[in-house]
């Protein structure tokens, strides 16, 4: 059997090292002249960063294996930051409670938190936010971060908030990022390596045919064939990791995505954040979303540091909306997928997937045959 898999990202070179396994012979077709998509590791400066951090956060323990098996990874609590114009202070992120005990509006705060509805039954993102938390720190956190990030006049449009919420709303304790349950691992983890990801990638597709810098002209999902300058590649199955509107030539209209440009600085100092924290959101009027200081994540030894800046756009397609009627147009796509066809991955979904459940994906994919 062969299987042609259409884009190498992470997904992509995963599901190709699973199949391997099976003895299925895999081809591999990128656009870039790298694999490993958003994960890559790139350098500027000296310094090894990823378009948008890329942590792995250690939930089950299934996809930190997986990857530590061939590259080293090492663990560290992720911790995050806000700054707030209206305060002119950095907080913490998620929303922590001793934060709030420094806030200039506190009493005001705590009023809203104690006149809070007992049942969250809201129906949209930000009924749900100022449900959980109220008015004031929905509006100091969340409200006009996520209506720039997601360009939207109102987070309303967004009927579901359960993927904003990451665990509590507001958190006391450590600092650590908490993504889930307190029973789950809250440790994160990144390569040791200064390529990061990258060796992982090559080790995936290693018994692969990889064709990189190669765009795909046409798709014939029926016949199982890949028209590629002047060449048509055939298989017997596909799995495609592209956007499922391009896939499928847009026949139920174009899926919504934002994207974000990427800002390069190195500055002369060591450290420009407090040590051992990631990012900061900034969820005021400025036009990026959020900072990150790279050596924090990658471990990496300099004098001086890298801090990427990110800015939405739609120079690329990074992330999904979750609006029922994108979501819906997207199921439509998934449902109109002919036989020996799979869709899988960010695009292939139009699901915002962590690294885990891309890897425990591709797995549980390639189990089948």
């Amino acid at each position: 059997m062969k299987a042609l898999i259409l884009g190498g990202g992470l997904t992509g070179c995963v599901v190709a090292n699973e199949l391997n396994k099976k003895g299925i012979q895999t081809i591999i077709l990128e656009k870039n002249s790298y694999l490993g998509g958003g994960c890559h590791t790139f350098f500027y400066g000296g310094h090894p960063y990823t378009e948008g951090p890329r942590p792995l956060s250690i939930k089950d323990g299934k996809a930190f294996e997986y990857i530590n098996s061939v590259i080293a990874l090492r663990k560290f609590p992720l911790i995050l930051d806000s700054y707030n114009e209206q305060d002119q202070k950095f907080y913490g992120f998620p929303i922590h409670w001793d934060d709030i005990q420094i806030m200039p509006d506190k009493d005001k705060i705590l009023r809203e938190l104690e006149d809070k509805p007992k049942v969250n039954d809201a129906t949209n993102l930000e009924d749900g936010w100022i449900n959980a938390v109220g008015p004031t720190l929905y509006g100091k956190y969340i409200k006009t971060y996520t209506e720039k990030m997601w360009e939207v006049e109102s987070n309303k449009v967004f009927e579901d908030f359960s993927w904003s919420v990451k665990g509590s709303p507001i958190q006391h304790g450590d600092r650590m990022c908490r993504l889930g349950s307190v029973s789950e691992s809250q440790l994160h983890a990144y390569p040791i390596e200064e390529t990061g990801y990258n060796r992982f990638f090559e080790y995936c597709a290693r018994n692969s045919e990889v064709y990189l810098n190669t765009v795909i002209n046409k798709v014939d999902l029926d016949k199982k064939e890949v028209y590629i300058s002047g060449e048509v590649i055939s298989g017997d199955i596909i799995i495609s990791t592209i956007a499922l509107d391009d896939l499928l030539e847009g026949c139920f209209g174009e899926l919504r995505y934002m994207g974000r440009d990427f800002h390069t600085i190195v500055l002369p100092v060591e450290y420009a954040f407090n040590k051992e924290h990631h990012f900061i959101y900034y969820p005021n009027q400025e036009k990026f979303t959020r900072i990150v200081e790279y050596k924090n994540l990658t471990g990496h030894k300099a004098d001086s540091t890298l801090l990427v800046m990110e800015v939405p756009s739609h120079s690329n397609r990074l992330y999904s909306y979750n609006i029922k009627s994108e979501q819906d147009k997207a199921a439509k796509y998934m449902e109109n997928l002919p036989s020996g066809v799979y869709a899988m991955g960010r695009l292939g979904t139009y699901k915002y997937l962590d690294i885990n459940q891309c890897i425990a994906s591709a797995c549980e994919f390639a189990d089948r045959f």
